[in-house]
């Protein structure tokens, strides 16, 4: 195969601590071991330079691009949604790198109005939709009530997006241009149309129109589960702009990690359970937690330890969540509240653990962390979330209820209480998809897209393809509109 030049685009990178990073991580390690070349570029939140300022640096063979990008710039959803700013600096980054084929895995920061900077150039693009944030400006379809979305919808969305970002919705006062232009540095409109007077719903509905019209100008769409791939289709993509590519896993070097490590632990009584991710509402953390105290409270468990470890950011200015678990954590015995941890110790983590726990709420994409337990031989219990059950399926583990507190005691205490049931779990020879099989999966869609011929041409201009967009949205509108006013009358 010839060598390519791939370019990445993601909100960050390593050493920056998530699940992004990780996959992002493994996939360019196996990238470069076949000898194509990477650059990337992310945001950098230190503030070191003035805003949108770039630097560079070489992160594992990678020469790395960081965008500083301060959230509090945003003033209105406009800018969220399509920032001419950052705009500039990625078509300038695209213009220096000139990549054979660019893959972006998420674009909070840079807005969606990069897919159509690259399709104005030529440049072949695969977008990998690593979460909802494209169609929810939440990125979970979780609402700001902690209970799941059902769907997209103007009216719900709106008001949905009103609570959680009340300083740039028409509700309070905030303006809006649009349907989908933005407004430059001192707050002028940027182009046509004019202001717009709107409520919140159509906002929300001419967010998701233009995230639509933009995530076509991506010539792939990858979904890391078939779950997510369903979300999609149902707000509004076509089946066959979706592919789906399941995230990979160093399966032998984690496998061989956490085995030697083990080896060397004294045997000990008590059995560990551990959650592994960001603690958030959406993720469950602090309702496992409930039902792991009640469940010693009842005095079942005993020999049963709990362990959390990841990140413990404010939940959209609220740290109410996170106080809480650590509330619960001062009065329960062997619930241990651990605190952030980098990628590089995983393994030592899974070494001193008998098994993982997600009680994620939301849909989860794909749920790296429990696919990496059963990669290193523990057993899972997971949640019937969104790309969560197929983790278990064969045998691995179980699959509880979501925000079913009884279901989950149950589960925790046949996992503490029966050994033989947790070595069944752990023997149970599911397959994990290594991050060597994801990479030729992905050499093979960058080989499909740049054998196509390249659509538009590369004089076209950013505008012209977003007034494109624009003017196909408004014609489908008035159709909606005529079509209800007929309805009505």
């Amino acid at each position: 195969m010839t060598s390519l030049h791939i370019g990445f685009v993601s909100q960050g990178w390593a050493p920056d601590v998530g699940g992004i990073e990780s996959h992002t991580s493994d996939l360019v390690r196996e990238l470069l071991e076949r000898g194509h070349r990477v650059s990337a570029i992310c945001l950098d939140y230190t503030g070191k330079t003035e805003p949108f300022g770039t630097t560079k640096s070489m992160v594992n063979g990678v020469e790395v691009t960081r965008m500083s990008y301060g959230y509090h710039d945003h003033d209105s959803l406009a800018k969220v949604v399509r920032n001419r700013a950052a705009e500039q600096v990625f078509a300038a980054w695209l213009d220096d790198v000139q990549p054979d084929v660019l893959h972006v895995h998420h674009l909070t920061g840079f807005g969606l109005g990069v897919l159509t900077t690259a399709k104005s150039r030529g440049v072949k693009q695969l977008m990998t939709l690593h979460d909802y944030w494209p169609i929810c400006p939440r990125g979970q379809m979780f609402r700001v009530d902690n209970i799941n979305c059902a769907g997209i919808d103007p009216t719900a969305c709106g008001k949905c997006m009103a609570q959680s970002f009340p300083h740039v919705m028409p509700s309070a006062g905030a303006k809006h241009y649009g349907p989908y232009d933005a407004v430059d540095e001192n707050g002028v409109p940027t182009g046509q149309p004019e202001e717009l007077e709107a409520d919140d719903a159509v906002v929300a509905s001419r967010r998701t129109e233009f995230a639509l019209h933009c995530l076509h100008h991506a010539d792939l769409l990858v979904t890391p589960s078939a779950r997510t791939r369903e979300i999609y289709i149902a707000a509004g993509l076509h089946p066959d702009e979706l592919t789906v590519v399941e995230n990979g896993i160093d399966v032998d070097g984690l496998r061989f990690e956490v085995e030697s490590l083990k080896a060397s632990l004294r045997p000990r009584k008590e059995v560990r359970l551990g959650v592994l991710g960001t603690v958030l509402p959406s993720k469950g953390v602090l309702e496992l937690a409930r039902a792991f105290a009640e469940l010693k409270a009842d005095g079942r468990a005993q020999n049963l330890v709990l362990e959390i470890h990841g990140h413990m950011p404010s939940y959209h200015g609220d740290s109410s969540y996170v106080e809480d678990l650590i509330a619960l954590d001062k009065e329960t015995p062997d619930l241990h509240v651990m605190g952030p941890f980098g990628h590089g110790a995983l393994g030592t983590l899974l070494s001193r653990l008998d098994g993982v726990a997600a009680p994620s709420r939301w849909e989860e994409v794909f749920g790296l962390t429990v696919r990496e337990a059963r990669a290193a031989g523990l057993p899972v219990l997971v949640s019937d979330a969104g790309g969560l059950p197929s983790v278990a399926d064969g045998g691995a583990g179980l699959v509880v209820p979501r925000d079913d507190l009884q279901a989950w005691k149950e589960a925790i205490a046949l996992f503490a209480e029966d050994a033989g049931q947790r070595e069944a779990w752990a023997s149970c020879s599911v397959p994990v998809w290594t991050a060597e099989q994801m990479t030729i999966q992905y050499l093979g869609l960058y080989q499909s897209m740049l054998a196509k011929p390249e659509l538009p041409p590369e004089e076209m201009d950013v505008d012209e393809l977003l007034r494109e967009s624009t003017e196909a949205v408004e014609a489908e509108s008035r159709k909606q509109g005529d079509k209800s006013d007929q309805a009505a009358s």
